[in-house]
């Protein structure tokens, strides 16, 4: 006998998008006209207000979006936390204020969990393509999709900005924890009691940051390379996939090893030694290499060849800085976020 849905479940989204909002006012509302355009899917939009001092709240009550606001900033991961605990939907898709899907995103999200029910949680890529303007902008968006594109299909942690899980699995590993890299913590917590992780290289979704050298610095070391190191310190788990796969390794340790080794030969064999770890690095990050000048030609190659030795350099640093203060105790993984605070539903929304 065929169980008939009842009509709870008859008006129940096939998809939830939950996206915290923190002065995205240059972001926003591109990312809400976009999801809003989508088709083929019936689908809720949460849009959770970090307490923003910019117009970007105003904008996301243009659209007939769930809004939910906290009175004071509470940080990304209770954020994704409330939405999810707001939202309608058995599928959550974690979206970034930050960038834009295609029509038909939705709906191949929900196609994917409907054609594998074994599968718990879906990840999305980056485009290659992004409109930020600047080297530095592009580089990170590139490199970015390079690593999504020659992942591992079935994967072992999450992007937070465009990933979708099922409610229950999320509910029942107790929702995202930690201030930084949440999306990790929960991919690895999903991995170990043997959920099935779908990366999904032909979703992919448009990125509109923009960086400068300095916000990819920083971006690189304190929010990649030390939180990273510390959660594989902490869970023992190495994949060789993403940005942990053997070639960044390498390169890493190639361009550490480029000034201890180099500055004692002198300069002429210094300078040469020097060229010939540089041409390894290369020669490590060839496809990336190869798809940036396909993509920008010889200008944007020249760069990205200057570039990269000395960012894995200082990704190389990252890490040590990771493990030092990981041994020492220092650990700012394991540093409790802070209790969610008053919040208010400011906008009901409906489902589309």
């Amino acid at each position: 006998m065929i169980r008939q849905k009842t009509e709870k479940e008859i008006d129940k989204p096939d998809i939830s998008v939950i996206i915290p909002m923190y002065n995205a006012e240059n972001t926003v509302r591109e990312c809400l006209r976009s999801i809003f355009a989508s088709q083929g899917v019936r689908f809720e939009v949460i849009v959770v207000n970090d307490a923003s001092t910019d117009d970007s709240l105003s904008m996301a009550f243009q659209f007939p979006c769930k809004i939910i606001s906290f009175k004071s900033n509470s940080m990304i991961s209770n954020c994704r936390n409330i939405g999810a605990h707001y939202s309608e939907s058995n599928i959550l898709l974690f979206f970034d204020a930050d960038q834009i899907m295609k029509t038909n995103t939705l709906q191949r999200f929900v196609r994917v969990f409907r054609d594998c029910p074994d599968v718990q949680a879906v990840v999305a890529s980056y485009e290659m393509d992004t409109p930020a303007e600047g080297f530095f902008s592009k580089f990170k968006n590139i490199r970015h999709h390079y690593v999504h594109q020659n992942a591992d299909e079935e994967g072992w942690t999450l992007s937070g900005g465009f990933s979708a899980i099922r409610k229950s699995k999320f509910e029942e590993m107790g929702g995202f924890k930690g201030l930084y890299l949440e999306d990790i913590i929960m991919g690895y917590k999903l991995h170990r009691k043997h959920n099935r992780i779908l990366f999904c290289k032909n979703i992919q979704v448009v990125h509109l940051k923009k960086y400068s050298f300095l916000t990819l610095f920083i971006s690189d070391v304190f929010h990649r390379s030390i939180p990273w190191m510390q959660i594989m310190l902490r869970e023992r788990i190495w994949k060789n996939d993403l940005n942990t796969g053997m070639s960044n390794i390498t390169s890493v340790l190639l361009a550490m090893l480029i000034l201890p080794l180099c500055i004692p030969l002198g300069i002429k064999y210094g300078v040469m030694a020097a060229l010939i770890f540089i041409s390894m690095i290369w020669t490590m990050n060839r496809g990336l290499l190869h798809l940036a000048f396909s993509r920008f030609k010889f200008l944007f190659l020249l760069k990205s060849l200057i570039f990269i030795p000395f960012m894995y350099f200082y990704e190389g640093l990252g890490a040590i800085m990771g493990i030092v203060s990981y041994c020492l105790g220092y650990s700012i993984i394991d540093k409790q976020m802070p209790a969610v605070c008053s919040h208010e539903v400011l906008q009901c929304g409906r489902i589309i």
